[in-house]
């Protein structure tokens, strides 16, 4: 059967320039988020390791909680819950940072706590035996392996925030799905929206992910041959 729909994607080319602000936002927001998110969850992970236990209970209960709920309901809570309990307002994209640091920051300190704890402490007691300093053993030996297992769910767990971007259209971010939302709305034409949507994170997401698998490459061949 033959589909009466007729493709026009001139309608919505004529938004370009928009689209090109939208990806500079989205991009913008995913480099924040990731950069926060990192730095957030290696202190949430630090503090979990300590040995005092009600620290690592809080920091614990803080993690599962981050990670159980929905990162739409965290950003939709502190854009207009915050401004009510603390009288604190932020504005759509520093919300945005804010909400979706806290939960990338949650997998993050997970990411580090699963490589770092997977290092045997056989290896680390030799390295003790031979003379070895912490400094040394963590440049030397648990370093380079904890970066090893974590780098391919850290790249996953970036990706994953670049798509989660979109979820800030939701309190007005300017990002890539937003606008074509309000392009969509303008121009009668979502499938041809959703499809430049969907080719614009296809060019950012596929392009870093090679890259990230040539890194680790080069990074396993240096340290592990």
């Amino acid at each position: 059967m033959q589909s009466g729909y007729e493709w026009d994607f001139g309608v919505v080319l004529q938004y370009r320039e928009v689209f090109l602000r939208a990806i500079g936002t989205t991009l913008a927001l995913a480099v924040t988020i990731i950069i926060c998110g990192m730095a957030l969850g290696l202190v949430l992970y630090l503090l979990r390791a300590n040995t005092w236990r009600p620290v690592y209970l809080l920091i614990t209960a803080i993690v599962e909680v981050l990670r159980a709920v929905p990162p739409l309901v965290l950003l939709v809570w502190i854009y207009y819950c915050m401004p009510i309990l603390t009288g604190l307002s932020l504005n759509g994209f520093q919300t945005g940072v804010l909400a979706l640091s806290l939960y990338s920051a949650a997998f993050y300190s997970e990411i580090f706590r699963a490589g770092f704890q997977s290092i045997e402490k056989g290896q680390i007691e030799a390295a003790f035996s031979v003379g070895m300093t912490r400094t040394q053993i963590l440049r030397r030996i648990t370093g380079p392996l904890a970066f090893q297992r974590i780098f391919p769910p850290l790249v996953s767990q970036c990706v994953l925030v670049i798509k989660n971007t979109s979820l800030a259209g939701y309190i007005a971010v300017a990002e890539i799905l937003y606008q074509g939302q309000q392009i969509s709305i303008r121009t009668f034409r979502p499938l041809e929206v959703l499809t430049i949507v969907a080719l614009i994170f296809l060019a950012i997401i596929l392009p870093l992910t090679f890259l990230a698998n040539v890194l680790e490459a080069k990074y396993r061949k240096k340290y592990f041959g």
